[in-house]
């Protein structure tokens, strides 16, 4: 292995544990705490799920790149978790904005905002995500991709490579385009007024999902940023004929697992019951000891 690789090895390593550790932090506050236990929460909670299994899994290919044993009997499995992982992050955020749409443009239907419906539209975005790699498995197109040391579609398969994307990536993106547009054009149409003091109830919900709103799309344009160079390999390589890079894989990968820790990041931040829990636990063992040592330093006798 040469300077670079081992680099880029220790990068996706790095990023797959600090994504891994702040979504298992997400997901036990969301266990242990019962206040924290939404609709809204329980959807991030579903986010933070998919994002701990494919960050745990980039874990592992990382270890088998630096100890240099990337094609064994599990390299196939390997590839077939983190494409689905992949997936899942993506369709997750598909359930999100779906249920931000009901809630906001079809607020008048509430069985659209009940919890039977949340748990059926997160169980249809599992079997999707959990299914869509199946035939690309069982038909061997997952293979040990010797640039990057790495188990995954080849993009000499084009279209077993167009089907990946298309459905773990560019479907997922445009459905989320489409859904928070018509929540941003709803919104606009039906403005509400400040002055009006009988309906601030209403007045803030609506600031609360327009804040929402702008969280979330900040997660789609780093999602979408980070998997972009993999699009652009594509185009160039088998589109416009150009000659490949030998470690555009591995670039890829270093901007995928950069991406997913920073959305598990960016997940905690914009979840206002699991950033108010975690900020106090923290607050609690650091804010005692800075003041017991102010104490001190009062109590020091002058000399």
């Amino acid at each position: 292995m040469d300077v670079f690789e081992i680099l880029s090895s220790l990068l996706m390593l790095i990023c797959s544990i600090f994504g891994t550790i702040c979504a298992l932090v997400f997901i036990i506050i969301i266990i242990i705490h019962h206040q924290c236990h939404t609709i809204n929460n329980l959807l991030a909670f579903n986010c933070a799920v998919a994002g701990c299994i494919t960050s745990i899994t980039y874990i592992c290919q990382s270890i088998y790149q630096l100890i240099d044993i990337g094609n064994d009997i599990l390299c196939p499995l390997r590839g077939f978790i983190l494409h689905t992982g992949t997936g899942l992050l993506y369709h997750s955020l598909c359930v999100i904005g779906c249920y931000r749409l009901f809630v906001t443009v079809y607020s008048t239907r509430r069985f659209l905002q009940t919890n039977n419906c949340a748990i059926s539209m997160v169980a249809i975005q599992w079997f999707i995500s959990c299914t869509f790699v199946v035939p690309l498995f069982i038909t061997g197109k997952i293979q040990y991709q010797v640039n990057g040391r790495i188990c995954g579609v080849l993009m000499e398969e084009e279209w077993s490579f167009i089907y990946l994307i298309s459905i773990a990536f560019v479907f997922p993106l445009i459905i989320i385009v489409i859904l928070y547009t018509k929540i941003v054009k709803y919104m606009k149409q039906n403005p509400f007024s400040i002055k009006n003091s009988t309906n601030i109830p209403s007045q803030h919900r609506r600031q609360s999902e327009l804040r929402l709103i702008r969280r979330i799309c900040m997660i789609i344009t780093t999602l979408f940023i980070l998997d972009f160079p993999k699009l652009v390999s594509f185009i160039a390589t088998e589109i416009l004929l150009l000659p490949s890079w030998p470690y555009m894989i591995r670039v890829d990968r270093m901007f995928i697992t950069f991406g997913i820790s920073t959305t598990m990041l960016v997940n905690i931040i914009i979840t206002d019951d699991v950033r108010k829990v975690l900020t106090s636990t923290i607050m609690k063992y650091i804010v005692p000891k800075k003041r017991v040592q102010d104490i001190n330093v009062i109590k020091m006798p002058i000399v």
